[in-house]
This record gives C-alpha cells, structure tokens and sequence, in this order.
C-alpha cells in the first residue's frame, strides 16, 4: 500500500473516531487458534494478538495455526483460500452487523462497526490481495466508515456500504488455490464464522450488559447465514451430511442472535451452540 493511500485511510479513520467515540472492536472471547483449527481450550476474556505484531503461532498452510488480529494472519492469506476468504467474511460480518445497526436506530454502534475492520484487518491483509493481483478496496471502506459524520443521507451511506460488500465479493475471486477442493474450503470458512458467533454468545452468558459481543455475534451470524446461501451447496458435493450440519448450525446461530438489536433476555445454551460448532469443525478439517 502506497504510504499516501495509507495515511489517508489512517486519517480518516482516525477522525471517525474522534467524532464518534469509536471504541476497539470486542474480541473479549478467545477466537480458534486459526480458520481451520478448532481451540479446544475454553474461551476467556482475552483479546487477540495484534494483526501487525506478528505474534502468530506459526502456519503449517492449509489453515495452520495462525495469528494476527481475529486469529487471521495476512501473510497466510497470501497462500492459503480458508483464510483469504475468512479475512474477507469476518470484514463483511462487521459491515452487515454495521449497516443493519444503523438502519435499526443505533446509529453510533453502526457506524463505529463500518471502521474497526479497517485498521483491525485490511490494513496489513491488503499486501495479500496485491499479491493475488485481486481489486483493492481500502478507499471504499474508509469512504464508508467516514460518510456517517460527513453529513451523508442514510440512503448514500447504505449505497457506500454496499460498496464494499460487491468489492469483498470481487476480491472473493482472487482466492490462493490449495489442495483442498471446493468444498473442503466453504466447509471451513463457514465453520469459522460458525464458531465465532458461538463463542460471542458465550462471552454474553457471563457479561449480560455487554452490547458489543452481541452485534459482533450478529454480524457472524449474518455473515455465515449468506455465505451457506452462497456455498452449501458445493459442501454438499464434497459431504452432504456435513452440508446438513453446518446449515443446522447456521440456523442455529440465527436463531441466538435474532435482531440486530439484543433482545432483553438471552435463552440460548450456550454449550449447546459451541458444540455444534466443536461438531462441524470436526467435520470440515476431515473435509479435504
């Protein structure tokens, strides 16, 4: 990234949250050590490595453990699909979550949603969609995040927010090959947002008052809803009983977070969610 274009993205970020408090994105569970490796350690408070400090476990490609912010590391998006293509979902997850937010009344959470994934992700994944020689999309994310305190109608903001979904779904398409086929790969990036609503939803059954893990775990939900939309049906090629599972488990999620907006009492098992997350994690790693 050129260092104008990224000093741009930095400023303009940087006054987003200024005018609008922004505050980090909620990482308070602890995210599977990578895209395609299930953490079996019961998840804590515990924020994940910075996806700059280069803190990482080491990747072992195919989805290795990896490190960096949301458990997503850039150098290994450069080879790797799974977690190419989870870098994108876990952006589009914080855009979905973000606009719907917004729409809804809580203008100030959504907005704040439309920047974190900039500085949090794009910032260091960029150099892995120039490497794929994919479109980059680094100004039209910023000129999303900016437009809620720029005066911009709420139609121009939804427009700048669709933006960026059409230019995640462009860049979708530059994904690394691997030896896993098709199905191996949706199977496992499903699984991935699949897991990261669940664990959201566990950070909520000991934090009741916390909005922030509840509209990330929205965004997940969301995300995960629309790439099984997308996917399962290639899954179910490679594996149609894991293809039922995982669209069990997409509902499932759906269901846990059912609004954009939390609801006044959470009545779901959370051991029960993280299950079937532990139960198509299993599935999908055996998925090649």
């Amino acid at each position: 990234m050129g260092i104008k274009r990224r000093t741009r993205i930095w400023t303009s970020v940087g006054t987003a949250a200024l005018l609008g408090g922004l505050a980090g994105c909620s990482e308070p569970a602890e995210l599977p050590a990578s895209p395609n490796t299930h953490n079996e350690a019961s998840p804590t408070a515990a924020p994940a490595p910075s996806f700059s400090e280069g803190e990482g476990e080491g990747g072992e490609g195919e989805g290795g453990a990896t490190g960096g912010e949301f458990g997503i590391d850039p150098v290994e998006a450069e080879t790797d699909p799974v977690v190419f293509l989870t870098a994108l979902e876990v952006m589009r997850a914080h855009y979905l979550a973000g606009i719907d937010a917004f729409q809804a009344g809580s203008r100030t959470a959504g907005a704040e949603m439309f920047a974190h994934p900039i500085s949090e992700i794009y910032l260091d994944f960029e150099p892995a969609l120039e490497s794929r020689g994919a479109p980059l999309f680094g100004d039209t994310m910023t000129d999303a995040s900016v437009a809620p305190y720029s005066g911009e109608s709420d139609e121009a903001i939804a427009a700048r927010v669709a933006d960026v979904v059409t230019a995640i779904d462009a860049a979708s398409a530059f994904a690394p090959r691997s030896q896993l086929s098709p199905a191996g790969v949706h199977a496992r990036v499903l699984t991935d947002l699949i897991e990261r609503a669940a664990l959201q939803y566990e950070v909520l059954t000991t934090h009741p008052d916390a909005q922030e893990p509840y509209l990330d775990g929205y965004g997940f939900a969301r995300a995960a809803r629309r790439y099984a939309g997308n996917h399962l049906e290639q899954v179910a090629e490679g594996n149609p009983d894991l293809a039922l599972r995982l669209g069990r488990a997409v509902s499932a999620m759906a269901a846990a977070f059912p609004t954009v907006t939390r609801p006044a009492s959470l009545d779901r098992d959370s051991a029960a969610l993280l299950a079937l997350a532990a139960d198509v994690r299993a599935g999908a790693d055996a998925l090649r």
